[in-house]
């Protein structure tokens, strides 16, 4: 596929091309043939020739169908061609390909007008298709799963949220130091998070009870991570791994 162009770019064929030149020229000139202009594109275009070769059907006036050897040219190559009759024709080639741009460029949808030319847009949707459809497939797993982390019940403390997301438990909480998710009050021992990160559902606060060594028990507050921060999260370390 690597010599198919862009879908919506604007080509002219060389039977369009002759068809376009013929126009140009004056009755007491002599009528271009495609066949003597279909020799003379390897002498113009050189080794890039072959690039915008391609066939085409058409009728053969007995009813039948009939294979013809046709190029499709970009502008650059169409004006070369013209060219190579005339500085004129040149003009007049650049002058009507620019339109066909601006007509493409104003949002109109691109029509094939030649059978190889509604092939190759076919192929290349069905290219970009399965692109498409190979991303989807790639990435759906990965937005179920954020979709249920999301949607999850109750909040987790960072050492479980480390788990969830595969990472080491200390990695997690320098990553949240480094980027103001938690941060500790000078001389205190547990982690707190920024206001900031609490407004917008990220992190939560709950009491919970630590039993001591000599079997009491104490108050402590703890922060946790919210559904919504893990499924954040999850966003951000993707990024990064994949940055």
């Amino acid at each position: 596929m690597s010599n198919i162009l862009p879908i919506g770019a604007v080509t002219m064929t060389s039977l369009e091309l002759v068809d376009f030149i013929n126009c140009q020229r004056g009755d007491s000139e002599v009528e271009l043939r495609h066949d003597h202009f279909m020799a003379k594109v390897p002498k113009v275009l050189g080794e890039t020739a072959p690039k915008f070769l391609g066939t085409a059907s058409y009728a053969n006036g007995t009813g039948g169908m009939v294979l013809r050897g046709i190029y499709h040219f970009p502008k650059r190559e169409a004006c070369l061609m013209a060219m190579s009759y005339s500085y004129e024709l040149q003009a007049k080639v650049f002058d009507r390909m620019s339109e066909l741009e601006t007509v493409t460029a104003g949002g109109r949808f691109y029509i094939p007008q030649t059978m190889p030319d509604a092939l190759r847009l076919a192929a290349d949707l069905a290219d970009q298709n399965k692109v498409l459809t190979e991303q989807v497939e790639t990435m759906t797993p990965k937005v179920e799963a954020l979709t249920r982390i999301a949607l999850a019940d109750g909040s987790m403390c960072i050492q479980s949220a480390a788990k969830h997301l595969q990472v080491q438990p200390k990695k997690l909480f320098l990553w949240l130091s480094e980027h103001e998710w938690i941060y500790r009050r000078a001389g205190g021992t547990g982690w707190l998070g920024y206001q900031s990160r609490i407004q917008s559902g990220l992190l939560e606060h709950k009491v919970t009870t630590v039993e001591r060594s000599d079997g009491s028990e104490k108050m402590v507050e703890q922060c946790r991570i919210t559904p919504r921060g893990l499924s954040k999260l999850a966003e951000l370390l993707n990024e990064k791994a994949a940055a």
